[in-house]
């Protein structure tokens, strides 16, 4: 009898394992669901516009999933809209503060004139880590990326995308974004570089977004109007781009000026400099003299075969290339 007894501790120990478990599973699905409504009342006491539809549970007993259905998604004051009909959250079991949501369903992005961008990609995942509340690191990868606007020609597609960005340690407020996209098909030519082509095979950037929190804000009109009075900038560290004649590794800095036009500077050191001005020199609606001048320097170039460091600046609503006028630049929205 006292044998048979012993026989029984493993299994008891086994059935407390087993309904602990399913009480800490059903633990960590309710604090997701209630947290997920508390932030959608947070926002909507905002000022901001969320909704969904429903949310059930999934993936019991290894895996933690989600599925929310029906979302909408408007910020208090960012003349914007998301909606989807799908996208599954999905917890880490041993640390719930990593979390991948997954869209299921294409997304549209609804501009503030009304204007529709659907967005579709294969393998599309978001991935947040936290650690004690605050944000540890975050990214994004894709397969098949496109953006299709109805109203405007051409679908800007991407065969992969991965994006990740964590505080950086140098200066509270900024953040680091490492951003790589290859296989990049632009829905139309680019103001400027019309004889670059429509492929871009890579571009890779490391970027410091200094003030990045107050991307967070947004005035109505003026999405990005909280960032740039908050001296926001981009910064450069490294960037590494191919597209047409262009192979090259530089840096630089950008940000919005009072117009919300494009201002700063990008530093291009180029191997093989003559084919990339002949293509800059011959884009459609580029300053004639400017097309002159690029097109004598392509000559130089090809004739002494040295290098060159390419200084791309955008001041005062005005590009341009070597302290040539380009073109006048446009408000960004």
């Amino acid at each position: 009898m006292k044998r048979f007894g012993w026989l029984l501790i493993p299994w008891a120990l086994f059935a407390i394992v087993v309904v602990g478990w399913i009480i800490y599973w059903n633990i960590v699905a309710s604090t997701a669901e209630a947290r997920i409504n508390t932030w959608i009342a947070q926002q909507n006491s905002g000022g901001a516009q969320v909704s969904i539809q429903h949310i059930s549970r999934h993936g019991f007993p290894v895996l933690m999933r989600l599925e929310i259905d029906g979302i909408s998604y408007k910020p208090a004051r960012g003349g914007w809209q998301l909606q989807t009909t799908r996208a599954d959250l999905n917890i880490e079991m041993l640390n719930t503060e990593h979390i991948i949501l997954q869209p299921k369903a294409p997304i549209a992005l609804v501009h503030g004139d009304n204007a529709v961008t659907n967005i579709t990609a294969r393998n599309f995942l978001v991935s947040v880590r936290t650690q004690n509340g605050r944000l540890a690191v975050a990214g994004v990868e894709t397969d098949d990326l496109k953006l299709d606007d109805p109203a405007q020609p051409g679908i800007l597609a991407v065969a992969k995308v991965v994006a990740n960005v964590r505080p950086d340690p140098r200066a509270a407020g900024d953040y680091q974004l490492a951003f790589e996209a290859a296989d990049m098909a632009l829905p139309r030519p680019v103001r400027s570089f019309e004889a670059f082509g429509l492929n871009v095979p890579s571009l890779r950037a490391n970027i410091v977004i200094e003030h990045g929190g107050a991307l967070m804000q947004s005035a109505q009109g003026d999405p990005l109007g909280p960032w740039r009075d908050a001296d926001g900038k981009l910064r450069f560290e490294g960037l590494e781009l191919e597209w047409g004649p262009l192979t090259t590794t530089g840096t630089g800095e950008g940000t919005l000026d009072d117009a919300r036009r494009l201002a700063g500077r990008l530093v291009l050191p180029i191997v093989h400099p003559a084919p990339v001005l002949t293509a800059i020199s011959n884009s459609p609606g580029i300053d004639p003299n400017a097309r002159q001048a690029l097109q004598m320097l392509a000559a130089s170039y090809v004739v002494n075969g040295r290098q060159l460091t390419l200084d791309v600046d955008a001041q005062n609503g005005v590009l341009t290339l070597e302290g040539l006028r380009v073109r006048a630049l446009p408000p960004v929205y």
